[in-house]
């Protein structure tokens, strides 16, 4: 088996530069203390108005605008995953197509590995459901203020039906200075696995942070048919994770959200 690395909830922002996003992306590998990593897995959770993996789909190779790297773009099983390939440096990741849906209680589902894009809005059972029927694996993922009141119920009830196949997800963009979620806790206690992933913000320093936050596990990926085989492993019920990176830094935490709220008046 081969040691991997993986980050789960990954966006490609129209302001990020591609070389970049690379280049921060192959150093965070490096930097895993854990083992000497040279493949990774990024699944990307694309918002309603975000479509990277296509773009990503249609291009051979990417320069790094600094170093003048080329990494090369490879399409895998058809379309249903991409490679990039950093040749200097022995290392690649694997990209899977995901989306970020918004549900009628405002609440997130990630849809890992699905090629169609769902529609916001229904409830979220419905959305965990169509998740599961399209063959992806739906994620909760933590969110700002967003586990709070009749929403964090809502998170506790879904995780006490023990839903098969179904993840939370934890962020790097969460604050050491927050309490661990109670959700977490339950989940735990629930044999419910969490999954981290670096959930990039929409601004220009933020393209250093795939695979600052993630997880590493041991898996045998078949190159014919990568999805498939890397499904497989995440739902075996003995599969065992170990998280890496750091969280938020309370400072950057608090500059950050307020960039966000002002950017989201400024987009209403």
């Amino acid at each position: 088996m081969t040691l991997w690395a993986a980050d789960s909830h990954v966006h490609f922002h129209d302001c990020f530069d591609e070389g970049l996003f690379f280049d921060s992306c192959f150093n965070n590998m490096t930097s895993i203390s854990y083992s000497v990593i040279k493949d990774g897995f990024l699944f990307f959770t694309e918002g309603r108005n975000e479509d990277s993996y296509n773009y990503l789909h249609r291009i051979k190779e990417i320069k790094n605008p600094l170093s003048g790297e080329i990494f090369t773009v490879k399409d895998l099983e058809n379309g249903n995953s991409i490679q990039v390939k950093s040749v200097k440096r022995g290392m690649r990741v694997i990209i899977f197509p995901g989306y970020q849906i918004v549900t009628k209680e405002n609440l997130e589902v990630l849809s890992l590995g699905t090629q169609k894009r769902l529609s916001d809005g229904l409830l979220i059972e419905d959305t965990i459901s169509s998740v599961l029927s399209l063959g992806g694996i739906p994620v909760l993922p933590w969110g700002f203020g967003k586990w709070f009141g009749n929403r964090g119920k809502k998170i506790e009830e879904l995780i006490k039906k023990n839903i098969s196949h179904l993840f939370l997800g934890d962020n790097g963009g969460r604050s050491s200075l927050l309490p661990f979620p109670n959700q977490f806790k339950a989940a735990k206690k629930n044999g419910m696995k969490i999954l981290p992933g670096s959930d990039p913000l929409p601004f220009f320093d933020e393209v250093k942070r795939p695979m600052s936050y993630g997880f590493i596990f041991n898996t045998n990926m078949n190159e014919s048919n990568p999805w498939e085989s890397i499904k497989k492993t995440l739902l075996d019920t003995n599969l065992k994770i170990e998280n890496f990176g750091s969280l938020t830094a309370p400072v950057s935490f608090i500059k950050t959200q307020i960039a966000m709220q002002f950017k989201k008046r400024r987009n209403k």
